[in-house]
């Protein structure tokens, strides 16, 4: 199997770069322009806007945006109104301009009034929602250049989302702080303070307390996450020969978890969710195969059946599948 061009690893890299923005974001100790700015990195845009639900107000507030001030009002006022926005609010997809038959096209006043008179070829609405299913905003891109050259960015894009939920909905409740957690059955809790010599406190937690196959304590990778993710967030983590979802928040100077062990999705194997998680980092077969000390035809295997287990036509699908489930890869 070819190696993935590099141009794969420069969108994830670029994508990390908006992830790097939106944490600052939602911490609080950067603007949410400096999001959009780092999106335009990305994705060449004409028009963007990050916008969150305003639940009491029942309408879209504008937090950045780079687009008219008649199109940014349609945003805030009409947009929930829309029976297109409707439909990708409730099926969650991600809908890009060029993929958009006619038929849904006619039934939408944002197509009608803002992407059709400002010349876009290709854009995207795409909904954010928190790990809870919670909706709390939505990002708007619109782009005249021809699509063909935004087929690449999709994937990588739809990646995101959970790190612009976390800005949203950050910004929303940044007044309230996380709300602490408490272990249950089969829950694990642990609290990991921000410094690295700092001991951690568990709860039913003697697994924790073991290395996992990469010799790196979970503690250490829920210290690690916690610096370049924004919090709230919930990842899978491959620890100890099992899958564990672990919900992360913030307390204090410290990081919260909640750990409990989890079904592999999609059927993978534990190597094959490690492989897929390396993907997310851009990582090169050889690169993969150094950090799981396994043979690089290995690591090609491992990916093809990647491919054919989720039915996904490319690295970048694959990479994009595993942000979403939240896959975290092994640090070299």
């Amino acid at each position: 199997m070819a190696e993935a061009p590099r141009t794969t690893a420069r969108l994830l890299d670029t994508a990390l770069a908006v992830r790097e923005a939106a944490l600052h974001a939602a911490r609080g100790t950067a603007t949410v322009d400096g999001v959009l700015t780092a999106l335009a990195d990305l994705v060449p845009f004409e028009m963007a806007g990050l916008s969150r639900w305003d639940e009491a107000a029942g309408r879209h507030v504008n937090l950045t945006d780079a687009m008219p001030r008649a199109a940014a009002g349609l945003i805030e006022t009409e947009l929930h109104r829309d029976p297109l926005f409707a439909r990708i609010q409730r099926t969650r997809e991600a809908l890009w301009l060029s993929d958009m038959p006619r038929q849904l096209r006619r039934m939408s006043s944002i197509v009608r009034d803002i992407v059709e008179p400002s010349g876009f070829t290709e854009g995207t609405t795409q909904c954010l929602f928190t790990t809870d299913g919670r909706y709390v905003g939505v990002l708007n891109i619109g782009v005249t250049r021809p699509s063909e050259h935004l087929l690449p960015v999709r994937p990588v894009v739809t990646m995101l989302t959970d790190s612009l939920a976390a800005v949203v909905d950050g910004l929303r409740q940044s007044d309230t702080g996380d709300q602490p957690c408490e272990p249950g059955d089969g829950v694990w809790a642990m609290t990991v303070p921000d410094s690295p010599g700092a001991p951690f406190v568990s709860v039913n937690g003697g697994l924790l307390r073991r290395p996992g196959a990469d010799g790196v304590l979970l503690s250490d990778r829920i210290r690690t996450t916690a610096r370049s993710r924004p919090l709230p967030t919930t990842i899978l983590v491959i620890h100890a020969q099992q899958v564990l979802e672990v919900r992360l928040t913030r307390s204090g100077t410290a990081t919260q978890a909640l750990c409990r062990p989890c079904a592999r999705p999609g059927g993978l194997s534990l190597r094959e969710l490690q492989v897929m998680a390396e993907l997310t980092c851009g990582r090169t077969n050889r690169e993969i195969a150094g950090n799981l000390s396994i043979a690089v035809r290995t690591v090609a295997t491992h990916i093809e059946h990647i491919f054919a287990k989720l039915d996904l036509p490319n690295r970048a699908a694959a990479a994009a599948r595993a942000a979403a489930w939240g896959l975290e890869p092994i640090q070299p």
